[in-house]
């Protein structure tokens, strides 16, 4: 079908992944400058729910399927609902041939991820057999949305948007790029950073990757990247809210002045390592202020009874506050954040907290074989979204504490993904494990997650030994490194992280000595400060027996506890005074970086 002059939006040119970027942020902008309505109200029975059955119903009504995906922190899907989809004349065409559908994205990552790139709102109409026939980006007023619909109905042929990556290519076993596109990609993201305010492009995102990568750029050395990542983090603080104390997801203004006041958790777990990370390495008090406001935002908003997280906040126009479903991705995320608080500051509520959150997810969430599902009762599932963020959670739980029960929840979950979600012929990782789905194209793999999946497993092999782990993890980086990921974006930060941890061992220090004596305590505190988060740290009370993974055979030190910094070559000689660990490790850094 040809789209009516006026739904330009429709169609998704074969541009810059930054252009598609900022194009779909251009839907944030306009959800801040309008007055929206809290959560969805269906009690007109007007949207009906994402099913077989649904499309079934089409196909003997022959109608189509118009698909609305909102977030409940969205106020420009409040908007639509309220002047679009309320609106007489859509309904009136909706009503004699259109079923429509109400997806809340956040539950459901395996619809929202497929569609992500068309933010939120994103509206799909479908043909009855599942067919895509239109994708809309964020708001369509009425005077838009019905020429689309008719337009619909007289053609239902559908809109041909290409292929936003090359083909997906045979598993293969690697541990990078090729030189020419890693320099591609770091020329890029160098290119999109902003001298005049810091941060990247014109919108400000908390990005995690981003700011992780260029403090890793920070700490090997990198003079130009520090001040990049300083400005930023300076900036960026301008985003933590003054009254709830957590940062919004997005500032609409280049100077970081107009902060959308929308609080996924993605992005509270973003600023908080960050900042927690970067108040260990430069020591600017504003880091930690930043951090211990964001701290306070888990612990006094987000944290819910019993131990979990709630998913998200919202408090643009409509204010529909605190989300109060709990999901095991976003309690992960949660944790992941929390652990960084604590190793970063020695917060001993930070640790509490995060425990209980594992424990609560594990009792609560939990799936036979060491899974996790979604919420209480997931309507499909289980997602690769929330086992990789549990698992990477149990791993950093294991590090923070040295206690090996984390790390064999984590080894679990890690065996459960491999089972479930890894995909034998390319070496990615499904974003669903439901894969039959009759009204769906075929299963998609959703990059961030495989990154994360990546960088888990790249981990995961250090602690444990073990080289199937680490196989796993080159075989996601082939996925990573193929045309369908490449071709599809350039800006790839989270995959340049990938391929540097598995290029490099992770900084490794072990403490020896016995968990009840304060010594040992404060070197692992040490260890723990140590602002590299591809870090092994490892606590070794030989009551315990042998580590899971041990690789080192540490000699004995009659005067007491000690760190040792090893590779795998070598080790560092005993450390006794904590103060005197980062500098160790410094050492240990600058020989594996030769």
């Amino acid at each position: 079908m040809v789209l009516p002059a006026n739904a330009f939006d429709a169609i998704l040119p074969a541009e810059t992944f930054m252009m598609r970027f900022f194009s779909i942020l251009a839907a944030l902008v306009l959800a801040t400058t309008v007055a929206a309505a809290g959560p969805l109200d269906n009690r007109d029975g007007f949207w009906s729910e994402w099913s077989d059955g649904t499309f079934e119903r089409a196909a003997v009504e022959k109608k189509f399927v118009i698909v609305s995906l909102q977030s409940w922190w969205c106020p420009w899907c409040h908007v639509m609902n309220r002047d679009t989809w309320a609106n007489p004349d859509v309904r009136a065409v909706l009503k004699e041939k259109f079923i429509p559908v109400h997806v809340d994205q956040d539950s459901r990552p395996d619809i929202s991820q497929r569609y992500e790139r068309w933010g939120w709102p994103a509206t799909i109409i479908f043909g009855s057999d599942g067919t895509e026939i239109v994708k809309l980006r964020g708001f369509y007023s009425p005077k838009f949305l019905i020429p689309i619909l008719q337009e619909t109905i007289k053609d239902p042929s559908p809109v041909d948007y290409g292929i936003p990556g090359g083909p997906e290519r045979e598993r293969m076993l690697v541990t990078g790029l090729t030189d020419a596109q890693r320099a591609e990609i770091v020329t890029f993201i160098d290119k999109a950073y902003d001298h005049a305010n810091g941060g990247w492009g014109k919108s400000k995102l908390v990005d995690g990757p981003t700011l992780a990568w260029f403090l890793d750029r920070a700490k090997a050395g990198d003079k130009e990247a520090e001040t990049r990542i300083r400005r930023s983090l300076t900036g960026m603080t301008a985003m933590i809210d003054a009254e709830v104390g957590g940062i919004s997801q997005v500032s609409l203004k280049p100077d970081w002045s107009a902060p959308a006041r929308e609080f996924p958790m993605f992005a509270q777990q973003a600023a908080l390592g960050a900042y927690a990370r970067a108040w260990a390495m430069f020591g600017d008090a504003a880091y930690r202020d930043a951090a211990d406001r964001l701290f306070g935002f888990f612990r006094n908003t987000l944290a819910g009874p019993g131990g979990g997280f709630y998913a998200s906040m919202g408090l643009a126009e409509g204010q529909p506050g605190v989300d109060r479903r709990q999901y095991a991705r976003e309690t992960g995320q949660a944790i992941q954040g929390i652990v960084a608080y604590y190793d970063a500051t020695g917060e001993k509520t930070a640790i509490v907290l995060a425990i209980a959150a594992a424990e609560w997810a594990l009792r609560e969430r939990s799936l036979p074989g060491g899974g996790f599902r979604h919420a209480e009762r997931d309507a499909s599932g289980p997602y690769l979204a929330d086992n990789v963020e549990m698992a990477a959670a149990l791993l950093a739980l294991h590090r923070s504490t040295g206690e090996r029960k984390w790390l064999a929840a984590a080894t679990a979950t890690g065996g459960f993904i491999a089972r479930t979600f890894a995909d034998p012929k390319t070496g990615g990782f499904f974003a669903s494990a439901a894969r039959d789905a009759r009204h769906l194209p075929k299963p998609i793999k959703q990059r961030e997650d495989n990154v994360a999946a990546t960088r888990f497993f790249a981990l995961l092999a250090a602690y444990t030994g073990q080289a199937r782990d680490r196989e796993i993890a080159e075989a996601g980086m082939g996925y990573l490194a193929s045309p369908s990921v490449l071709d599809a974006f350039a800006f790839l930060p989270d995959v340049l992280l990938a391929e540097e941890e598995l290029r490099n061992e992770p900084v490794h220090v072990t403490i020896v000595g016995l968990r009840d004596d304060a010594r040992s305590s404060a070197l692992y505190a040490a260890a723990l400060r140590y602002p590299l988060a591809y870090k092994r740290a490892e606590w070794w009370d030989k009551r315990e027996g042998l580590l899971p993974n041990h690789d080192v055979d540490y000699p004995d030190f009659p005067e007491g506890p000690a760190a040792f910094a090893c590779t795998r070559n070598y080790c560092s000689l005993p450390v006794t005074d904590p103060a005197a660990v980062p500098a160790q490790l410094d050492r240990l850094q600058r020989a594996l970086s030769r």
